[in-house]
């Protein structure tokens, strides 16, 4: 058969098929296809009606509801016909070529109505709602809809063009029609994907039509190479049953007459009439190596009449090419051997190939006294296997070049295809893969994925599809997209094979998606925490300033100089206590973005923490009692001074804040060799056990804290400061009881230290 690739008419005038085959071949090939697609319609059906749900989710707040309501009832309601059309035509018998064909075109016209849906639903979201996510949204729907269009509507790829080409095409005019940068962007890569999903449909499409046919094709050639071969059994085995017979009817006539001469007459006439219809070359050489008999069929072989060649020596035939055959084993079947061989040589007329045996003949006293010559042409029988073994180095062809992944196993799990897109994909050659019992261990190194993945292959269904990720050459790991269609393979020896692309962009793509998504949703809650904590935090000192400036404004004149020292001290300390949350609120963002400066230099550590003890004391209740314990052999050490401020004022603050009724607040300073500890330790309200890892979280208090005032920033700017070190913190709390907090922040080796 031709292998190049042409498109002629099918049968219904309406499709192409690839191939130089007949129409009867044809039609064949794609109602094998429908077939197959009639099995699983129903999922691409149930796929549509609830992306139309899901979509209509979304989107139900940004868009007007009555047509969006109209719009997802009509793709539901369509989904439900197609699903009743479908059920009610599976319950009948199984489909004939004509109706697979027929019915192709009922899905085709489904399907195409389905995808001017999705185009206008996509058009109407897409002007319709002003968010960037749904648009998003939308891109990701039509893509996503459009491979797998692909991979359940190829074998029909009028209904997959049906789908594709109106879904995909509108979705991008619409983006067009905004005109937005993104949305351009957005529009050009929606037709791009839809462009590349019907060029691979189309391949594999191809891909299958071919794999169908050679399939048909193979068949056919078992077929007729089986008859063949039966025919002339069983041509040979009558023969020689009437042979036997004929012996047979022979010895008892001899016996019960004792005519010998008329029995050999009668016994040569029934040889001959046997041997003269025989489809093979029946011959008596004697021992003097002349020709004693012939059948009919000699003449053809030898070219020589039988009157001739009775008597003739076989050395006149040398350059015969069946004497040529024989002449190696002359003198082994005249030792009493019986020879059998195959010969094949090439003649004007064409491949000479045939089977050959030599039976010894024996004489009366059982000596060999010549052998007969029994050949019978085996060139068609052997032009069949060649066609086969073609036929199949064709089907070869075509799954190395496919541009999809393909491999196929054995009944043992071995691999025995691998072809060029599976060795591009995974840096493996075949080589490397094909008849490597080790081959799945390389590919797959986790034991219990291997072995599910073998169990899954060899467990053979109509359609399955999957997504396995496979380790590389280079020991980079890819996500692969494998499917089959089919569980009937199109070359003897397979046990199980796949299909499949490399998604691991698209997969990676998703994922970082879903990151930023997740870290919008945090900056958002963000936002409203930061916004809730500013109206209350602010509100409180923005007040009090306002009161005690209308009461000076108001009542200057009345208030005495005590009473107006108290009000401007009030403005004062809420005016730093704005500062102060402010100066906070500064600090965590420069944290959040990675710009907190860190600049270590010597300072008395002692000194600075004495200092912040005594400003401690001075926002502190009288029932608190703070005292401060230093253990180290040195005063200065190398840390940065704002950082350690930070760490210790907070650390303080949180203690006699949180320690409402007073108690006793401990300031432990423990210096080590290589790093210094900072404790402190109250008798406040504790911390509860749950919600306890979300601490340091920006905007973070826990319901215990009541009416205390606080931001929530210090926890956040005190685990950043601590961290700019590269030191560690840790708390023990028990709620009701108190909290300990242990700080530890390493300390550089300064010259002259050991």
């Amino acid at each position: 058969m031709n292998a190049a690739n042409h498109d002629i008419a099918s049968p219904d005038n309406s499709f192409s098929y690839p191939g130089k085959v007949s129409l009867d071949v044809a039609a064949r090939c794609n109602a094998e296809l429908y077939r197959t697609f009639y099995k699983q319609i129903y999922a691409a059906v149930l796929v549509s009606a609830l992306n139309a749900i899901l979509v209509a989710g979304v989107v139900w707040d940004s868009v007007p509801r009555v047509p969006l309501i109209a719009w997802g009832t009509f793709i539901i309601g369509l989904s439900s016909v197609r699903l009743l059309l479908f059920a009610l035509r599976r319950r009948r018998a199984a489909l004939s070529d004509e109706e697979a064909i027929i019915l192709r075109r009922t899905a085709a016209s489904f399907f195409a109505i389905g995808g001017l849906a999705w185009g206008v639903g996509s058009v109407f979201v897409i002007l319709e709602s002003e968010s960037i996510v749904h648009h998003v949204f939308m891109a990701f729907v039509i893509a996503g809809m459009g491979a797998g269009a692909m991979a359940g509507l190829t074998f029909c790829l009028p209904a997959f063009y049906g789908f594709c080409l109106p879904a995909p095409f509108m979705s991008a005019a619409a983006y067009f029609v905004v005109g937005e940068q993104p949305h351009i962007v957005m529009g050009a890569m929606v037709l791009l994907f839809a462009t590349m999903l019907i060029y691979f449909a189309r391949n594999v499409y191809h891909s299958m039509f071919n794999s169908v046919r050679l399939r048909f094709e193979n068949a056919e050639l078992f077929q007729r190479a089986a008859e063949a071969r039966e025919t002339a059994d069983a041509l040979v085995i009558e023969r020689t049953a009437e042979l036997r017979d004929a012996n047979q009817e022979l010895e008892r006539r001899v016996s019960e007459q004792g005519v010998a001469e008329k029995v050999a007459r009668e016994s040569e006439r029934q040889l001959r009439l046997i041997t003269d219809n025989l489809p093979i070359l029946i011959t008596f050489i004697g021992r003097d190596l002349r020709f004693r008999f012939a059948n009919r069929s000699s003449e053809t072989w030898l070219g020589v009449s039988r009157s001739e060649l009775v008597g003739m020596p076989i050395s006149e035939l040398g350059n015969n090419m069946l004497i040529e055959a024989i002449q190696p084993h002359i003198d082994e079947v005249l030792t009493g051997r019986m020879v059998t061989f195959e010969d094949g040589r090439e003649s004007e007329y064409g491949p000479w190939f045939h089977r050959i045996q030599l039976v010894p003949h024996r004489g009366e006293e059982g000596a060999t006294d010549g052998f007969v010559i029994l050949a019978q042409d085996r060139a068609e029988e052997r032009l069949a296997e060649s066609a086969l073994k073609e036929s199949e180095d064709r089907l070869r062809s075509v799954i190395q070049n496919m541009p999809v992944m393909m491999f196929a196993l054995d009944e043992k799990g071995n691999t025995i295809v691998w072809n060029r897109e599976c060795e591009r994909i995974t840096g493996f050659s075949a080589e490397e893969i094909v008849g490597n019992s080790k081959g799945l261990d390389v590919l797959y190194p986790n034991r219990e994925i291997r072995n599910e993945i073998r169990e899954a292959l060899l467990t053979h269904s109509d359609y399955r599809d999957w997504e396995w990720e496979i380790t590389c050459s280079d020991g980079s790991v890819r996500a692969i997209s494998w499917f089959n269609i089919s569980s009937m393979y199109p070359v003897p020896g397979w046990a199980a094979w796949q299909m499949g692309f490399d998604v691991s962009d698209r997969k990676r793509s998703r994922l970082e998606l879903e990151e930023a998504l997740v870290k919008e949703k945090e900056l958002g809650e963000l936002k409203s925490r930061f916004v809730a904590m500013a109206l209350h935090e602010f509100r409180t000192p923005l007040t009090i300033i306002q009161a005690s400036v209308d009461l000076l404004d108001q009542y200057s004149n009345r208030i005495d100089a005590d009473n107006k020292a108290k009000y401007l001290q009030e403005i004062s300390r809420e005016v730093s206590n704005i500062t102060e949350l402010l100066d906070g609120i500064l600090t965590i963002g420069r944290v959040e973005a990675g710009r907190l400066e860190f600049k270590p230099a010597m300072i008395n550590l002692h000194l600075l923490c004495a200092d912040l003890v005594e400003k401690a004391k001075l926002a502190a209740n009288p029932g608190h009692v703070l005292i401060l314990s230093w253990t180290g052999t040195r005063d200065d050490v190398v840390l940065d001074e704002q950082l350690v401020r930070n760490i210790v004022s907070n650390l303080l603050s949180n203690a006699v804040k949180y320690s409402p009724d007073g108690g006793l607040v401990r300031f432990e300073i423990i210096q080590e060799e290589q790093q210094v500890r900072l404790v402190v330790s109250d008798a406040g309200i504790g911390i509860p056990e749950q919600g306890r890892e979300r601490i340091f979280e920006a905007f973070h208090r826990f319901p215990n804290v009541g009416a205390i005032s606080g931001t929530g920033l210090g926890m956040a700017i005190l685990k950043r400061a601590v961290e700019r070190h590269g030191g560690e913190i840790g708390f023990e709390s028990t709620e009701g009881v108190g909290t300990t907090w242990s700080v530890t922040l390493p300390l550089p080796v300064l010259p002259g230290q050991s």
